[in-house]
Formats: C-alpha cells, sequence, structure tokens
C-alpha cells in the first residue's frame, strides 16, 4: 500500500488522542483504529498497525504506573504471560471467523457493562493499596488475562476498559492498582497479537512507529493526568468510551443487515 503525507496528517493527530484516553480509561482503539481506516488502510492492516503503535503507547503507560508504584511485578508477569499467549491464539482466530458473530455478542454485553459503569459504586473498592496475593487474587486475575487477552486478539477495542472495571469489581482491586496491571496486561495482549500479525507482513511498520511516537506522547500524558486524578477523570472517560463503542457497533451492524 502506497502511504503519503496525508495519511501521516489524518492518523497521527488521532492516535495521540487515543493514547491518551487508552493511558486513562481503556478503549484508545475506538479512537486509533478508525482513525487508520480514515487514513485508507484496508481494515485487517488497520487492526495490525494499530497493534504496533498501541504497543508502543502501552510500553509508557505500563512504565509509568510501574515506576510509580501501582504494577505489582508478582502478579503482573504471570498475567503478562497468560494474556500475551491468548491474544495471540485470539489473532489466529479472527483470521477464521466473522467478526459478525462478536458484535452480536458485544452489542448484549456492553449495554451492561455501560450501566455497571454509569453506578458510580462500581469503580470503588474497599481494597487498599497492595492488594494481598491469595490464591483466590491469582486465579481470578489469570483467569481475567486469558478472556481479555483471547478478545483483544480477535477484536480489542475497549481492551483496558474491561481489564479496569473486572480488576475493581471482581478481582477487588482499587482503582489504580487495576489500572496498572490493566496497563501490563494491555501491553502484553498487543505484543502477542503484534508478533503474528508481523509475521503475516499486514504491518505497515514505518506508519505504525511514527504514529507510535504520537501514542507514547497520550500515554505519558494521560497517565500522569491518572495518577493525580484517578476515578475522577477516569469514570466520565469509560462512559464516553463505552457509548461512542455501543453507537459504533449498532451502526456496523445496520450496514451489515
Amino acid at each position: 500500500m502506497e502511504i503519503n503525507i496525508f495519511t501521516y496528517i489524518i492518523a497521527c493527530p488521532l492516535v495521540f488522542l487515543a493514547g491518551f484516553v487508552d493511558a486513562i480509561a481503556g478503549g484508545g482503539g475506538l479512537i486509533s483504529l478508525p482513525g487508520y481506516l480514515l487514513a485508507g488502510l484496508p481494515p485487517i492492516m488497520a487492526s495490525a498497525t494499530n497493534k504496533l503503535s498501541a504497543g508502543m503507547g502501552a510500553t509508557v503507560a505500563f512504565g509509568n504506573y510501574l515506576k510509580n508504584g501501582l504494577v505489582n511485578l508478582k502478579l503482573a508477569v504471570p498475567c503478562i504471560l497468560v494474556s500475551m499467549l491468548f491474544s495471540s491464539i485470539g489473532a489466529r482466530v479472527q483470521m477464521m471467523i466473522p467478526e459478525y458473530y462478536l458484535k452480536i455478542f458485544m452489542l448484549v454485553a456492553l449495554p451492561i457493562t455501560l450501566l455497571l459503569v454509569l453506578n458510580k459504586e462500581t469503580l470503588k473498592s474497599k481494597s487498599i493499596f497492595n492488594t494481598k496475593l491469595t490464591k483466590r487474587v491469582f486465579v481470578l486475575a489469570l483467569f481475567i488475562s486469558a478472556v481479555i487477552g483471547f478478545y483483544d486478539g480477535i477484536y480489542g477495542p475497549a481492551t483496558g476498559t474491561f481489564l479496569l472495571i473486572f480488576f475493581v469489581k471482581v478481582v477487588g482491586m482499587n482503582i489504580k492498582e487495576s489500572n496498572g496491571i490493566a496497563k501490563a496486561i494491555n501491553w502484553a495482549t498487543n505484543m502477542g497479537a503484534l508478533v503474528l500479525f508481523m509475521s503475516s507482513g499486514r504491518v505497515l511498520i514505518s506508519l505504525g512507529i511514527v504514529c507510535g511516537l504520537f501514542n507514547m506522547l497520550g500515554n505519558y500524558l494521560g497517565s500522569n493526568l491518572f495518577m493525580k486524578k484517578g476515578v475522577d477523570v477516569a469514570r466520565p472517560i469509560m462512559i464516553a468510551v463505552m457509548i461512542i463503542f455501543i453507537i459504533r457497533i449498532t451502526l456496523e451492524l445496520l450496514h451489515i443487515i
């Protein structure tokens, strides 16, 4: 595919915004993926290139949260390995089945998730920082890593948002701790899928790297804002992301029908 200056002009600002949003509440793919499509990339190539730029950005957010003590490596490392494995499996499945069926499922699941986010208690936890690493916490965290890792490989948008909600409500972590491990897993799922896409030649490397630099800047600014504001800034962005995602899937399904 031929890339010109207009491809960069369209994609780079949107990928920057995606990184900013993703670092705070997940869901950056709802901005970056349409950005690549708007720039003229075919769907599979857009998804593959997005994994490169998103992976670069997630590295910055993950590193920032790790540096500030928001990532427990004893839990994060096994979650990273599991999510990377299942993301790779999901990417393989993506090449074999239509997205239509997953979109139908998401159209049912997303309104339920939105209702949870609209409830102010959803992102609150009684957990103090440094959640005790019990067997229950490990099992739940690994299960969530596998399920969301597979989802990110096969489809992807709002992965970080789902991780954030599940680690708060299911595992019982507070929102900052949850976002720390969510970014570790999000980085791993991007890398797992990226390896497969790179080997199949679907990644536009030059475009992905340039957009990745913009995504890194967005992730850096977004992660710093989250560490200052926490749930106060995450919740409204999560709500906006979920609403946009519901509208997008509805329009896509109506177009297919």
